[in-house]
């Protein structure tokens, strides 16, 4: 051994007086240090109180089984060294039974000073590379979560991102997230990661069986019982939300200190994200305020953008979109002709044809609406649908003329509900159409001005409509 080391602590547990002083001379003779005791209760009260690097543990103790040791250290909620099984009782079985239960290392009675030194300073080296790659490890997680909270502000996307990571870093066998609701204080389930058959999930958390955690414990990591714990989730002045985990391993103290330190900042994280969320709510609802006012202004396109808003979500649910793409697609639908507060009224509410140079002004109404949306940080494929709805798919659109594949699915959707809704409604030049002759209409323009498979898609909802 180097000198000027700390010396490594080294647990025996050997209840024969000649083995132990070998064990004495030997350790003391490589620059370990050593504490052996004869009995498994000593042994455990010794490891509560030191931290030892590595443990000697002998299988045949007087009244006692060695592997009762092993058991006991399923209990410890701390970390615990490699344990080295050294015994007479040479058998696969006695092996096999140690390394079940935890045991690092195996060797018998009676050994050479080689190998039994050469067994230590493995076993002492896997550790402590272990324990340096879950540094590492947690390090990195932690500069990940910190990623996480600066480029993500959508609070969906956030929790799936953070649970995804905390999942993989600690490896539970289930993870989950509660959200507390402010109107009723509980703590609702908002996602899960992994399974456990012997364990069920609450889907929600009341105050009592959250009590005194909720209130008092000014700690961050809280065990629950044996197999699960819960981590607290701060915000600026309350709790937030919980991480609980259900695990049949147990947790070393330095993922529970990594813990820690991912509950302070994941709380703020979620804290910000719903206050951002909130903010933009209050944004959009203002904005929609904006555009019944603008549709008011004309009785032949009130509502209009209601009507845009329910076909298009029709169209998304026969095409299979999840939720979170349901609601982009609405808020995209209800925006989509803002830019036209940005347009004079004597144009906007003209009744009669609209010359060349008026038409001109009137196509600007994508770009107006991109610029009036842009500052809300609202979704890309929210500002982009609202942006290119009046393209067309063979590229005569405007604003840039895109075509096909270029045209973002959502724009290509919206184009479809804006184009059926106009048709439907009663305009100053012209009778409103019955939906049968507005379909045949899209369906002639399918596939130079509209997307085929939208079209299709619109179709399938009107006659499944029909039929119900």
């Amino acid at each position: 051994m180097e000198s000027g080391k700390t010396k490594k602590r080294i647990l025996v547990i050997e209840d024969n007086i000649g083995v132990q002083n070998l064990y004495r001379d030997i350790l003391k003779k490589h620059s370990y240090e050593a504490e052996i005791l004869d009995s498994v209760s000593r042994a455990i009260d010794a490891l509560k109180k030191t931290n030892f690097d590595l443990v000697i543990l002998d299988l045949q103790l007087s009244g006692e089984d060695g592997l009762m040791f092993l058991d006991s250290l399923k209990s410890f909620e701390t970390a615990v060294p490699p344990v080295i099984v050294c015994t007479g009782m040479a058998s696969i079985e006695n092996a096999v039974d140690a390394m079940k239960k935890g045991a690092s290392d195996f060797i018998t009675k009676p050994f050479s000073v080689d190998a039994l030194i050469s067994t230590i300073e493995r076993n002492i080296s896997i550790n402590e590379l272990t324990r340096k790659i879950s540094e590492i490890k947690m390090i990195r997680s932690i500069l990940e979560l910190n990623r996480i909270i600066i480029s993500i502000t959508d609070i969906e996307d956030l929790c799936t991102g953070v649970v995804d990571l905390v999942y993989n870093l600690v490896k539970p066998d289930i993870a989950l997230l509660y959200f507390r609701d402010d109107d009723t204080g509980r703590f609702f389930l908002r996602r899960t990661k992994g399974s456990a058959s012997d364990f069920t999930p609450p889907v929600v958390i009341s105050l009592s069986e959250t009590g005194s955690f909720y209130r008092k414990n000014s700690d961050i990591v809280h065990r629950i019982d044996e197999k699960s714990f819960e981590v607290k989730l701060f915000g600026r002045k309350d709790i937030i939300g919980i991480l609980r985990f259900y695990s049949t391993e147990k947790f070393d103290d330095r993922e529970l200190n990594f813990l820690s330190v991912f509950g302070t900042q994941m709380g703020i994280a979620l804290e910000n994200a719903k206050l951002l969320q909130q903010l933009q709510e209050s944004y959009i609802s203002a904005i929609r305020s904006l555009v019944n006012s603008l549709e008011a202004k004309d009785a032949y396109t009130k509502n209009h953008s209601e009507q845009v808003a329910y076909y298009a979500v029709a169209i998304g649910k026969v095409l299979g979109l999840d939720h979170k793409s349901l609601e982009s697609l609405r808020n995209a639908a209800y925006l989509h002709d803002i830019g036209k507060l940005g347009i004079k009224d004597e144009i906007i509410l003209k009744k009669t044809s609209l010359s060349e140079e008026e038409l001109e002004i009137i196509k600007k109404h994508p770009l107006i609406t991109k610029e009036i949306l842009q500052p809300l940080k609202m979704r890309r494929e929210e500002i982009e649908a609202c942006l290119y709805h009046h393209e067309r798919v063979n590229g005569k659109g405007y604003p840039e003329g895109l075509s096909g594949e270029k045209i973002p699915l959502f724009a290509k959707i919206l184009a479809v509900a804006d184009a059926l809704s106009a048709m439907i409604s009663e305009r100053p030049y012209r009778k409103k159409m019955e939906i049968e002759d507005a379909i045949e209409e899209l369906k002639r323009n399918a596939g130079q001005q509209f997307d085929e498979n939208i079209v299709e898609a619109l179709i399938h909802f009107v006659e499944n409509s029909r039929q119900k």
